[in-house]
C-alpha cells in the first residue's frame, strides 16, 4: 500500500492568520483523502529582537528544512535572504512559493524607504528563483513572478459553511465589513459616503468586525472584536456586504477573499474595482462596483431600496463561487501540481482523489 506523502509547510502564521487557515489548512482533509499529510510548521511566536530569541527562530528554521522526513516543501508566503535561499536550493525535494500579497514590497505598515524595497524586492527573488513552483493567488501577483513556473491558484471559500442560510435572514438597513485593522483605513475614507448614505436611511447601522474599532464618527457603528469561533457568525444581520480599496501599488495586488466571503453567503456586495475584485464577479450581475464617493452612494442605497436586486446578485454571486472559489474546486487544481512536481522528481503517485 503507498505511503502518504507529506509536505511540510512553512506557514506565515497559526489558524488565526487568514492566508495560513485559508490557503494551507483548508485543503488538509481533501489532502488526507487524496493521499498525502500535511506537516505544518508554525512560525516562532515569539517577537523579540533578542540575539537568543532571533538564534532560536533561525535554530527551528534550520530543522524545519533539513531534508529529511517529507515529500514536498510548501513555503507559504515566506521569504528568504539569497544566503539562506541557496541553502533550500540544494535540498533534495521539489519546493513551491505560495503567497496571496504583495510580498515582494513592504506593507502600507512598515517602513517603505528603498533600502527596504529593495530588500523585500531582493528576497523575493531569491525565493521565487528556489520554487520549482509558484502559486500565485491572482493574476497580478503572477505577473510579478519573473520565471513561467507558476500558477494562479485562487484563495478558495469553504463554500459548504459559507452559504446562504446559515444564518438568520438580514433584517433592516444593515451594511457590513469584515476585515483585519489594517485595512480599515479603506473603510474610513468612506466616511463621507457612509454618512450621505446614513441620512436617507435613518436607521442604518455599520457592522464592522476587526481588531479594532474604526473611525467613523458620523457613522452609527456597530463594532464587533473578530474571533476565529465566531467567523461564520460575525456575517450575522448584514443586508450589504461592503469591499472598499484605494488603488495603490499594494492593493492591486489583494485577493478579494472579503468580497468572496460575502458572494459565498449570498450576501449582495458593492466593491471597488481595484485588482481581483474587478475580476471576481460581473458588475450588476454579481456585484456593484463603485469608483467614487457618489458611485458608493447610488450603489449601496439601490441594493437597500431594491429586494430584487439584492436577490438576483446574490444567486449569482453564490453560483461563481460554487463554480470557481469553492474549496473542493481549488483544492483538485492543487493536487495537480502536487502529483505533476513529484512526478518530475522522481516520485510514485501518493494517491488518487477520492
Amino acid at each position: 500500500m503507498s505511503r502518504y506523502r507529506t509536505i511540510r509547510a512553512l506557514v506565515v502564521g497559526d489558524e488565526r492568520t487568514a492566508s495560513t487557515r485559508q490557503r494551507v489548512l483548508a485543503y488538509e482533509p481533501i489532502l488526507n483523502r487524496s493521499g498525502y499529510s500535511l506537516d505544518v510548521r508554525f512560525p516562532h511566536r515569539g517577537t523579540s529582537t533578542h540575539p537568543i530569541d532571533r538564534l532560536r527562530r533561525f535554530s527551528e528554521l534550520v530543522i524545519a528544512t533539513s531534508p529529511a522526513g517529507y515529500d514536498l516543501l510548501l513555503m507559504q508566503r515566506r521569504t528568504f535572504p539569497p544566503w539562506f535561499s541557496a541553502r533550500l536550493a540544494r535540498l533534495p525535494q521539489p519546493r513551491i512559493l505560495d503567497f496571496d500579497d504583495a510580498i515582494d514590497l513592504p506593507p502600507p505598515t512598515a517602513s517603505r524607504g528603498a533600502g527596504s524595497r529593495r530588500r523585500y524586492r531582493r528576497n523575493f527573488l531569491a525565493t521565487v528563483a528556489l520554487s520549482d513552483r509558484v502559486l500565485c493567488g491572482n493574476s497580478v501577483l503572477a505577473g510579478r513572478v519573473p520565471h513561467r513556473r507558476c500558477e494562479v491558484l485562487p484563495t478558495p471559500v469553504d463554500a459548504h459553511r459559507f452559504r446562504p442560510g446559515a444564518l438568520p435572514v438580514p433584517s433592516g438597513p444593515v451594511l457590513g465589513w469584515v476585515g483585519h485593522g489594517d485595512n480599515l483605513r479603506y473603510l474610513e475614507a468612506l466616511a463621507e459616503p457612509l454618512a450621505e448614505i446614513g441620512r436617507r436611511h435613518r436607521d442604518l447601522k455599520l457592522v464592522v468586525v476587526s481588531d479594532r474599532r474604526p473611525e467613523l464618527p458620523h457613522v452609527a457603528v456597530e463594532f464587533r472584536p473578530w474571533s476565529l469561533g465566531r467567523e461564520l457568525e460575525d456575517f450575522s444581520d448584514i443586508a450589504v456586504g461592503l469591499a472598499p480599496l484605494a488603488d495603490t501599488e499594494w492593493t492591486r495586488a489583494k485577493c478579494a477573499f472579503r468580497l468572496l466571503q460575502y458572494m459565498s453567503l449570498g450576501v449582495p456586495a458593492v466593491a471597488s474595482p481595484v485588482g481581483m475584485q474587478a475580476e471576481v464577479g460581473v458588475d450588476g450581475v454579481s456585484v456593484l462596483l463603485a469608483r467614487n464617493g457618489h458611485e458608493w452612494v447610488r450603489a449601496v442605497d439601490s441594493l437597500l431600496l431594491d429586494r430584487e436586486l439584492r436577490l438576483r446578485l446574490a444567486l449569482a454571486a453564490r453560483k461563481e463561487v460554487e463554480q470557481r472559489f469553492d474549496v473542493p474546486i481549488v483544492a483538485r487544481r492543487l493536487i495537480a501540481v502536487l502529483e505533476d512536481l513529484l512526478a518530475r522528481h522522481g516520485h510514485s503517485r501518493a494517491g488518487g482523489p477520492q
